[in-house]
């Protein structure tokens, strides 16, 4: 079963995004931004889904992934505003897809439906 790993600080929107997708895949959530970095360590993960604004922390995280791991695929969500406008486009170099708030959910479904099933 392929592994996804969620993170957002709304420990809601983790607990929906683990029903939903649950009896698809082996899902993980963090409400916790420090402990991904530990979690994809441990886990064979085949997919990052990051709920956050593109700030510097985001950013290097993504970058270090990326490093450890080429390939690695990651999906960003949130409230787009203009001034996260440059962070973004730096981060694209580190990340599969980017989706603004409110999501469509059953787009997100697609996208990582294609992702998992994709050969790199």
């Amino acid at each position: 079963m392929k592994n996804i790993l969620f993170y957002s600080p709304d420990l809601n929107l983790c607990a929906s995004l683990l029903m939903y997708f649950g009896d698809k895949y082996s899902v993980t959530t963090t409400t916790n931004l420090d402990s991904i970095e530990p979690i994809a360590e441990t886990l064979v993960l085949d997919l990052l889904v990051i709920d956050g604004e593109p700030d510097d922390r985001v950013f290097e995280l993504c970058k270090k992934l990326q490093n450890k791991r080429p390939h690695f695929r990651i999906i960003l969500t949130y409230v787009y505003t203009a001034k996260f406008k440059e962070r973004e486009a730096d981060l694209k170099n580190y990340i599969e897809a980017v989706f603004y708030k409110p999501i469509d959910l059953y787009e997100v479904a697609r996208k990582i439906e294609r992702m998992m099933f994709q050969v790199l």
